[in-house]
C-alpha cells in the first residue's frame, strides 16, 4: 500500500541503520528498493485500488506514478537510514505514527476490489486471489531484509571495536 511502504522504508531503513550504526550504509537502501519498492510496485500493478486504500482513483494518476512511488521508497529509505544513525527517536516517532495509520486504515486494507465498490460498501474481503499473489511478495521481502540483516550482522562481527 502506497502510503504505508512509504514510511515503512523509513522505518526499516532507519532501523537497520540504529541497530548497525558502523554496518554498510547501502544495506538498508537495498532493503527499501528490493524489499519494500519491488513487491510495492507488483501491488500496484495488480490491485492498484487496494493499493492505494481507495482514497484516490488510479486513473487519475499521472503517467510516470509508479516510477514517483519506488523512488520516494528509496528516498524515504535513505533518509530513514540517516535518521536511524544520527536522530533515532525520529525513527521511532515515525514507527508509532505509521502503527496508527496502519490500525486506522486497517478496515480498508481487509477489502479487495474497485475504489467504487469499497466506497459503494459492497468489496468483498482478502480472498484467496489476493493471498496467493501476496505470500511469494511477502516472503521475497523477509528473505531480503533477512538477507540484509545477515550482511550487517557479518561484517559487524569482522569489524574491530
Amino acid at each position: 500500500m502506497l502510503a504505508f511502504d512509504i514510511p515503512f522504508a523509513f522505518v526499516a531503513a532507519g532501523a537497520l541503520s540504529w541497530r548497525y550504526p558502523k554496518g554498510r550504509a547501502d544495506i538498508p537502501l537495498l532493503f527499501a528498493g528490493a524489499g519494500v519498492a519491488a513487491p510495492g510496485l507488483a501491488f500496484l500493478e495488480k490491485y492498484p485500488d487496494w493499493d492505494l486504500q481507495y482514497f484516490i482513483d488510479p486513473s487519475a494518476l499521472p503517467t510516470g506514478s509508479y516510477g514517483m512511488f519506488a523512488a520516494a521508497v528509496v528516498v524515504m529509505g535513505w533518509l530513514g537510514a540517516k535518521a536511524g544513525r544520527d536522530h533515532p527517536k525520529v525513527v521511532a516517532l515515525m514507527a508509532g505514527l505509521l502503527a496508527i495509520f496502519t490500525l486506522a486504515t486497517l478496515p480498508r486494507t481487509l477489502h479487495i476490489g474497485t475504489r467504487a465498490e469499497y466506497l459503494a460498501g459492497t468489496a468483498p474481503t482478502l480472498g484467496f486471489d489476493f493471498l496467493s499473489f501476496a505470500a511469494p511478495w511477502f516472503l521475497w521481502s523477509g528473505l531480503v531484509m533477512g538477507g540484509c540483516i545477515f550482511i550487517l550482522e557479518r561484517s559487524r562481527r569482522v569489524q574491530p571495536s
